[in-house]
């Protein structure tokens, strides 16, 4: 379970950036908070990960 919601959350990370990535491409503005979104979500998969590797 906590290796689903961990790449759940790296997956989530990666749209984030992607989706800040774009906006930043067209507007020249920095979407701030979708990249705080990844970051957060970044932080959690790889707990979730770690946390699942613990586990075993």
């Amino acid at each position: 379970m906590s290796i689903a919601v961990g790449c759940a959350c790296l997956l989530l990370a990666a749209i984030c950036f992607f989706i800040a990535g774009q906006v930043f491409i067209e507007t020249g503005l920095f979407a701030q908070s979708n990249a705080i979104v990844g970051l957060i979500s970044t932080v959690l998969g790889l707990l979730a990960l770690t946390l699942a590797h613990v586990w075993r």
